[in-house]
């Protein structure tokens, strides 16, 4: 083998370790600051593609799914469909998708943009950082987080998860 394979062989096997985590089934635990069930969600302020503040807090007195994404992420494109009808089917009993993508790069938000057309995304996209990654203990995307009226976490899944919409349609209806 040549070094140039060898080379080529470490970066493939780096890329799977890496993103590994991110395809995951059925993991649900909780991240960093959200060490225990009904841990108080962190507040922040992140700007929509739009350039509009976001505040966590404005939304107390409904119930939040707060998914941190992004557009590169195989599972998290999977959770896109999953997402917009969750927000269709409880908009009205006051239930919030907020998208927080960890998409770098310039002119982040144009893209976001087109995508989110793109994907008919009908939820609040946000511009994530790494201040709010760290704050939620994001170690691998997708990564849901459901956070009741009060502004408790109650669920957090880390990866990707068949079912998704059903799995967390019985989680809000618990709470909604």
């Amino acid at each position: 083998m040549t070094a140039f394979n060898k080379a080529i062989g470490l970066i493939v096997l780096c890329a799977v370790v890496a993103l590994a985590p991110a395809c995951s089934r059925d993991r649900h635990a909780p991240g960093g600051r959200l060490s225990s069930k009904d841990s108080t969600a962190v507040d922040f302020v992140l700007n929509d593609i739009t350039g509009r503040q976001v505040r966590l807090s404005s939304y107390k007195g409904q119930v939040v799914l707060l998914e941190f994404w992004a557009t590169w992420c195989p599972p998290c494109r999977a959770t896109i469909p999953e997402l917009a009808a969750l927000q269709d089917k409880y908009r009205s009993k006051g239930l919030v998708v907020l998208g927080v993508s960890v998409d770098e790069g310039q002119g982040i938000a144009d893209k976001l943009s087109a995508f989110v057309k793109e994907n008919h995304i009908n939820y609040t996209v946000l511009l994530g950082d790494e201040d709010i990654s760290r704050a939620y203990g994001v170690s691998s995307i997708p990564m849901s987080i459901l956070i009741n009226r009060e502004g408790k976490v109650v669920k957090v899944v880390l990866g990707g998860i068949e079912n998704f919409q059903e799995e967390m349609s019985s989680f809000i209806d618990k709470i909604i």
